[in-house]
This record gives structure tokens, C-alpha cells and sequence, in this order.
């Protein structure tokens, strides 16, 4: 059952992708349902660059970065979206970022992946979420999201 709940918010934030890259005049719009979650907060501008730089330990070269926080006010089920100069940056960040996290992280499980098109879609376990992250042209998405103990 988790398996089809994950799908359905999957295909979900793949529409806000497709969104994002065709209709090009609200980027600053985050979806205000994912699944079964409301949109409760959104960080944007230089302060959600400030905490995606801080995550990475390192200044990441975005044009653009938005956190949408869905659920309750101090949920966890965090939707990043980094939106790159070209694809071929955002291809580079995501690999890097996989390439690390292949060879084991004290944070992270080890990384699977499934193909999505031509690209493909890493998922990972760390901190007690699950984590599907991916790119879509020049956009990089990392979803996380806190696992329903009822349906694991």
C-alpha cells in the first residue's frame, strides 16, 4: 500500500516539475496539496538558498531554490526544488550527490534507483525518512518525506 501512496505523490511532484519548466511565469508557486499533505510553509529566496548551501556544506550554483513544508507546522515532509542555470548543472549535482551517497554515508542508506524516462530516480533512508530525489530538465527535486507506520 505504501508503495502506491509513494507512486501517487511521486507522479505528483513530477506534474509540478513539468509545470515549473512549461508555464516558466510562477516559479515561486509550490503545489498547495501533495497526496493527502497541505502545503503548511514555504521558504524561498536567499533563505532557501542559505539552507540548501548549509545542507551541502557548500555554496550549490542554483538560480533558484524553494522548501515547501507539507503537513503540520513542524512536519518534516519537506519538497526541495533547485532550479539550475541549464540541465547539463543540475545532471552534474545530481550525479555528484548520488556518486557520494553510493560510496555510503554515516547519514544515509545505501541508494536505489529506478529509471523515469531517459533519467533516473534515486531513493534513499536516512534520519527516519524516505528520500526520492531526481531532475527534470534543469530542476532538481528531493522529496522527503516521514514513512506511514501503518502501511511499512
Amino acid at each position: 500500500m505504501f508503495k502506491i501512496k509513494k507512486e501517487i505523490i511521486f507522479l505528483l511532484v513530477s506534474i509540478i516539475v513539468f509545470c515549473f519548466i512549461s508555464c516558466g511565469n510562477n516559479k515561486n508557486d509550490l503545489p498547495e496539496k501533495l497526496g493527502d499533505l497541505s502545503l503548511s510553509k514555504i521558504i524561498q529566496s536567499n533563505d532557501a538558498t542559505k539552507i540548501v548551501n548549509k545542507m551541502h556544506g557548500k555554496r550549490i550554483e542554483t538560480i533558484m531554490n524553494l522548501i515547501g513544508y507539507y503537513g503540520n507546522s513542524h512536519s518534516k515532509n519537506i519538497l526541495y526544488v533547485s532550479v539550475y542555470q541549464n540541465a547539463e548543472k543540475a545532471k552534474n549535482d545530481l550525479m555528484k550527490m548520488a556518486t557520494k551517497m553510493a560510496k555510503r554515508t554515516q547519514v544515509f542508506a545505501p541508494l536505489t534507483l529506478d529509471k523515469m524516462g531517459d533519467n533516473v530516480r534515486f531513493q534513499t533512508e536516512g534520519m527516519g525518512f524516505k528520500h526520492y530525489f531526481y531532475r527534470v530538465d534543469s530542476i532538481l527535486i528531493w522529496w522527503q518525506i516521514k514513512p506511514d507506520p501503518f502501511f511499512i
